[in-house]
């Protein structure tokens, strides 16, 4: 049995799905700053200084990759049918939930909470589509934090599936480039 090798197309799968974790992370850590009020400049500040720092990390990782083989073309891309029934589900159970909590019962601030558990179930069949596990962790993690937001006071509504769901995306992205320079699959060529 061989050992697949990393190309180009594994780089431009991470390199897309991490650039996502990175935005979305950054629209999440936003919310949660902006739940803040008062004083959340020094945390704005923060969060820029994290996303300039993982997508300047993805472009040294992009670069670094210019020397891997060819490989992985758009007939193995993950980013077919499966992968968009997986969005479309998540996109209408993100407001068919919203407008239950909303309207039904009178619980608005909950909405943050309902859309974060949904982004993270809809991370479980990535690990098949991806073949990686990593997205059964990111799934649980964001499940558990969605679910730790309301169990606590009001305003961890908020606050906690902003802070907490970047944290988990951007950890993911972190974990997924460092896995992928411990493997040397982005060294540059010789």
């Amino acid at each position: 049995m061989t050992e697949a090798r990393f190309t180009k197309g594994h780089l431009i799968t991470l390199l897309i799905s991490s650039a996502i974790g990175v935005g979305f992370g950054a629209g999440w850590w936003f919310f949660g700053a902006s739940s803040v009020g008062d004083g959340s400049t020094p945390l704005v500040v923060v969060g820029i200084v994290a996303v300039l720092g993982l997508v300047g990390w993805l472009v040294l990782t992009a670069r670094r990759g210019a020397g891997l083989p060819a490989g992985g073309g758009r007939e193995e891309s993950p980013f077919g049918k499966q992968y968009g029934i997986a969005v479309l589900l998540m996109l209408v159970g993100i407001f068919a939930g919203a407008r239950v909590f909303s309207a039904v019962f009178e619980l608005p601030e909950a909405v943050p909470a309902w859309v974060l558990f949904v982004v993270g179930l809809h991370f479980l069949p990535f690990a098949k589509l991806f073949d990686s596990r990593r997205f059964l962790v990111l799934s649980a993690l964001l499940c558990a934090v969605a679910v730790l937001a309301i169990v606590g006071w009001a305003a961890a509504w908020q606050l906690v599936p902003g802070f907490g769901g970047a944290v988990v995306l951007w950890g993911t992205v972190a974990a997924g480039l460092l896995a992928t320079e411990g493997q040397g699959a982005t060294s540059p060529a010789s």
